[in-house]
């Protein structure tokens, strides 16, 4: 009897060490499906054709009707001028009775004056400007493009333009620049979107689409199912073989959010029963007591 105490005893303790033992771990499906990327660029406003309006002889600029911000259509007449030879032989028409013959400068196309360089009463050579005039149908977000992800950017390709006030506009890429920003040293593309009118100079953000490598063992797992190695180059799921039993798969990773992430690998499936929570330090063959059934 003594014995067969004892022994129930020690098999008594042998089972309590082992329920220990057992890791607390709670069990998700993957889903079938991918996960949209996008990637952020700066951009800004700008208007591509600009305008200089110039006096096309040597002459006297007598009435100026343009100012800085007026709309102006084609056709418009936006300064009055005489040449130096009619000024200098009219002089003041109550004595002389000449009246002296005024000619028109018209605008060449609808925009908006943005520079006014004379003023009334002053002399212009010829060729000297008298004003600028933005072409408003030339509006276009300019996008800054760095080197590195220079591959991602290719012309037709659909982007949204994210204006400060959160606005979201639908757009497209047109054509690469010749000339790079300056100061970022970043490649520019024109980016067209049909949009309210906005003042050039103004930063926005361009949202692009990364591309993307789903396949027929693309799954879908929340990131805390996911485990990697320090350096980020191996990874790895813990699935159950059993009740009792987890098991380390290694899989390939894809695009990723604030919440999930994509995974690859050929031996799993969406019925595989994944470990979300407990399996951080878990080796494989590990026992473990699942608490979310």
């Amino acid at each position: 009897m003594a014995l067969a105490f004892m022994a129930g005893c020690m098999n008594k303790t042998q089972q309590n060490q082992s329920e220990t033992t057992l890791t607390n771990v709670t069990l998700t499906n993957a889903r079938v499906g991918d996960i949209n990327s996008q990637i952020e660029l700066q951009g800004t406003t700008a208007y591509l054709e600009k305008v200089s309006v110039s006096v096309p002889i040597a002459a006297y600029i007598t009435r100026i009707y343009a100012h800085v911000g007026m709309r102006v259509k084609a056709g418009q007449i936006i300064a009055a001028y005489e040449s130096k030879e009619q000024n200098a032989l009219g002089g003041d028409e109550a004595l002389t009775g000449i009246r002296p013959h005024r000619l028109s400068i018209r605008a060449s196309r609808f925009g908006i004056v943005t520079e006014v360089t004379a003023m009334e009463g002053n002399y212009l050579s010829e060729g000297a400007p008298l004003c600028t005039i933005v072409e408003t149908g030339s509006f276009a977000f300019l996008l800054d493009v760095p080197t590195e992800q220079r591959k991602f950017v290719h012309v037709g390709q659909s982007c949204i333009v994210l204006l400060p006030d959160g606005t979201k506009l639908q757009g497209s890429i047109r054509q690469p620049m010749i000339t790079m920003n300056t100061s970022s040293q970043a490649e520019q593309f024109v980016v067209k979107a049909r949009s309210p009118f906005l003042p050039e100079g103004m930063n926005i953000k361009i949202l692009l689409p990364t591309p993307h490598q789903s396949s027929a063992h693309t799954l879908v797992l929340p990131k805390a199912a996911v485990q990697s190695d320090a350096t980020m180059t191996q990874f790895w799921v813990m699935r159950l073989r059993n009740d009792s039993t987890a098991e380390r798969i290694n899989v390939n990773v894809g695009n990723s959010n604030n919440k999930e992430i994509e995974i690859h690998s050929s031996q799993l499936s969406p019925t595989d029963r994944i470990i979300l929570n407990g399996s951080y330090g878990l080796d494989d063959g590990a026992k473990v007591k699942v608490t979310n059934k």
